[in-house]
Order: structure tokens, then C-alpha cells, then sequence
């Protein structure tokens, strides 16, 4: 896909943030640099959680955003989930594709236009990065994130030889269409990741049976980075996950 081809379809980016100014000035400078620079975007939506900060720095937060993006529409609301964010973000979306980030990540390589050259693929549907944090050996395994099913037979798991496809909120790009029929579909209250392929959300699952996730590792490497794992250990804060919900506490 050429650069003249972009000009044909638009795009929405969804920002999921929290109370974390500094962390979320450094992803915007740095995908702003390395990789919003060479698209056109038709909207921008974010979701800014009352979460881990106080109101100044939620304050500060929507500041940092309209530095940087200052057609940014905002939601606002008065309790914290990822699940409900995700959703609300998504569905509220209107583009061909779906740029999904997060306040923790930047990128550790320019991101030009060929990070949608996979969509050549009418079967893919999500475009992830490969990130530093993940153990994806793309040498071996491919580009297509995916898990091995089984069977259960008197408690002992037995494999079926065949795949399913892993979506992921990690940052990526998604078909528009799929991203809001995902959406629609998505409980709030769970992490929304997790309801792709964990046996809670059979709708969604079916949904996902069909497509493509495709990892974007041109050298087989990370192309992005978390930061917010470093930002949570300095302050001792734990992410729990009970029944496909994490939630996050102090240590």
C-alpha cells in the first residue's frame, strides 16, 4: 500500500489515559514524532479515567492532549474501567480504521505507512506492534498472533491442532468495522482483551474465529515499548486479574 492510498481512507486514533501527565506527554511526543506525523487523522477520542491521580493532573492530562492533538474529543467518566473505556471508545469511533493507544507506550522505530500494508489481507482485521514486553518469537512462529486450542478429556487437555486468533488492546490498528462490531459486543465490566479468546464472551469469540491478527515486526523485533510497568514498580502498585478483570493496587 503506497502513501497515495492512504489519502483514500481515514482514520480515528482512541487514546486510553489516566491520571498520569508525564507519562502521557512522553507517548504523545514520541508517536507524535515517529508515527502520527505521516498519517492524516479524522478524529481523536479519548478516554481519561480517574485513576492513579488527582483532578490537577487529570487537569494537566487534557492539557498534554490538546498541546499536541487539539481537536481531541474527550470522555469523562466518574469511575474507572478499561473494559467500559475500550467500549466507549470504539463504538464512538466512525473511520475506516482504528488507531488504539494507550498512555504507557512509545515506539522504538519510525511507524510509517507501511504499518498498514497488512490490511492487503482482507482477512486481517488487527494490525498489533510487536512489543518489547511480549515473547513472540516472529522467526518462529509467524506474524499471525494466535493460540493452540484443546479439548479437555478427564482433566487432561488434548490438542486439537488447529489455531484461534488473538485480538489484543495492546497499541494497534484495527479494521473500523470490526472494532466498533467488537464493541457492540464487549462486556464493560471485563478486560476486553481477555473476552476474545478465554471462553467468557462466545459472541465475540465468533466473531474474532475468522480473522487475522497480524504482527507488525518488519526485523522480527519490538518496534514499541511499555513504559508503565516501570511507572507502576516505582510506586508499588500490583495489577490483579480476578475473573478476566484487572484491577490495579497498592502494595
Amino acid at each position: 500500500m503506497g502513501y497515495a492510498a492512504l489519502a483514500n481512507f481515514s482514520l480515528d486514533l482512541c487514546i486510553v489515559a489516566g491520571r498520569r501527565p508525564d507519562l502521557l506527554e512522553q507517548t504523545l511526543e514520541s508517536f507524535s514524532k515517529r508515527c502520527f506525523a505521516h498519517f492524516s487523522v479524522s478524529n481523536v477520542l479519548v478516554n481519561m479515567d480517574p485513576i492513579f491521580g488527582t483532578e490537577e493532573d487529570e487537569a494537566e492530562c487534557l492539557r498534554v492532549v490538546s498541546n499536541y492533538l487539539p481537536s481531541a474529543s474527550f470522555f469523562r467518566p466518574a469511575e474507572p474501567g478499561f473494559g467500559a473505556a475500550v467500549k466507549r471508545l470504539w463504538s464512538n469511533t466512525h473511520s475506516d480504521y482504528v488507531f488504539h493507544l494507550e498512555d504507557d507506550w512509545i515506539p522504538l522505530t519510525d511507524l510509517g505507512e507501511e504499518i498498514f500494508a497488512p490490511f492487503a489481507d482482507p482477512a486481517v482485521m488487527q494490525v498489533s506492534f510487536h512489543t518489547a514486553d511480549q515473547n513472540w518469537n516472529i522467526a518462529k512462529d509467524g506474524h499471525l498472533h494466535e493460540r493452540n486450542e484443546y479439548a479437555r478429556f478427564l482433566g487432561i487437555k488434548i490438542p486439537l491442532f488447529r489455531t484461534f486468533p488473538k485480538f489484543t488492546t495492546s497499541p494497534s490498528i484495527l479494521r473500523g468495522s470490526f472494532a466498533r462490531q467488537a464493541s457492540s459486543l464487549m462486556d464493560a465490566s471485563r478486560d476486553p482483551e481477555k473476552q476474545f479468546y478465554s471462553g467468557v464472551n462466545a459472541e465475540l469469540e465468533q466473531l474474532a474465529a475468522p480473522h487475522k491478527n497480524y504482527i507488525f515486526s518488519p526485523r522480527q523485533t519490538p518496534v514499541i515499548r511499555d513504559t508503565g510497568r516501570e511507572w507502576r514498580d516505582n510506586r508499588k502498585i500490583k495489577k490483579v486479574i480476578e475473573n478476566t478483570t484487572s484491577y490495579w493496587v497498592k502494595e
